[in-house]
């Protein structure tokens, strides 16, 4: 930059020139700071939500792999889970099943032997029949567990079949070999039981039928629920029988075997016209224990009158407010018996005096007019 440039251009000083070039100078210095600081702070800006996109980037990456383990770890227990009943059922069948073979091995022969006539040889052919119906029949019930039909009827006949085959054995082997022989036939009637009880398990299954312990639970729960419901509505008669003889109004009318709650409310509301709980005398009580309290406290409220409306002449259009009673308070909503005054003792004021002496006017224009 020359000399001649430092110089304005309608004329002037060098040192104007200069000072204007320092100016110019300083502004763009300025500018550049000014640029050089926003550019950092858009950067650190940047910086700061690019750090918070890959925090939670990160975090739902965690959430999900943690979502996954419980997930895993949910299947892994429920195929454990499966696995172990799976195992408990095998179990149990092969142990009645076996249970069902030891019992055939011990009543069959005591049949046998108790058929046995060389005489009558085909007679042999009875102990396969009594022993081999019950286990038939128990047969049938199983195929009409796996096709979802009734079984009950097959299962009630083995157990009588199986029953007349226990009394046949206990017969003959008591009186052949003894009473503790006799007892041993039993067999023949606790083979076929313990096998039908592995179908009814089944059968349970299948039905979606509750335990012995969830379905006294669900009683006791019950009961609890009744106990709770004669004590309520024995408090809601002590408390208001009124109101308890409009809920069940109600809920007749409504087709509540019990009023319900919301009947109830209905109810309250009808008689007392406010929430449950709640009265005119209540409310009222409420209201003056708090304004005596803020009495005590700040003194009298901001919305009370404590002007005596007995100081003012009744008219028909303003009818008086004055107590009706001696020693009852004229004002309203004040809580308290207002001081005797007499007239002339209240000063007013010149705009008070002038108003009043309008609305004297008013009135008594308004008698002549009527």
């Amino acid at each position: 930059m020359t000399v001649t440039e430092l110089r304005p251009e309608g004329g002037g000083t060098y040192t104007e020139g200069l000072a204007a070039a320092e100016k110019a100078s300083a502004e763009a210095e300025a500018m550049r700071i000014k640029n050089e600081s926003d550019r950092r702070r858009t950067k650190l800006a940047d910086e700061k939500a690019a750090a918070k996109a890959q925090a939670d980037i990160e975090s739902s990456l965690a959430d999900a792999a943690d979502e996954r383990r419980r997930r895993d770890e949910a299947r892994r227990e429920a195929a454990a889970r499966k696995a172990k009943a799976e195992k408990s059922a095998e179990q149990w069948c092969r142990a009645a099943k076996t249970i069902a073979i030891v019992c055939v091995i011990v009543s069959l022969p005591l049949q046998i032997m108790a058929f046995w006539d060389p005489t009558a040889w085909f007679l042999v052919a009875a102990p396969f029949v009594l022993e081999g119906v019950a286990w038939a029949l128990l047969k049938g019930a199983e195929a009409a567990v796996d096709d979802g039909r009734p079984s009950w009827h097959y299962r009630l006949g083995a157990l009588a079949q199986a029953a007349i085959a226990a009394w046949i054995n206990f017969d003959h082997g008591s009186a052949a070999f003894g009473t503790a022989t006799g007892l041993g036939a039993l067999c023949s009637l606790i083979g076929p039981a313990i096998w039908d009880l592995h179908e009814n398990g089944r059968i349970a299954k299948r039905e979606g039928r509750k335990t012995w312990s969830q379905r006294w639970t669900e009683r006791r729960e019950a009961r609890a629920e009744q106990v709770k419901t004669k004590k309520l509505i024995a408090a809601r008669i002590e408390q208001d029988e009124t109101v308890w003889e409009r809920a069940v109004y109600l809920a007749a009318a409504l087709g509540e075997l019990t009023p319900s709650d919301r009947t109830y409310r209905r109810a309250w509301d009808e008689i007392h016209g406010t929430d449950p709980g709640q009265t005119a005398e209540i409310i009222a009580a409420r209201r003056a224990a708090r304004r005596a309290v803020r009495i005590a406290s700040n003194g009298p409220l901001k919305d009370e009158n404590t002007q005596l409306d007995s100081q003012m002449d009744p008219d028909d259009e303003r009818p008086s407010k004055a107590p009706k009673k001696s020693g009852e308070d004229g004002r309203k909503n004040n809580g308290g018996t207002p001081p005797r005054r007499v007239p002339g003792e209240v000063k007013y004021s010149a705009a008070a005096r002038t108003e009043m002496s309008n609305e004297g006017r008013r009135r008594a224009a308004s008698k002549t007019d009527a």
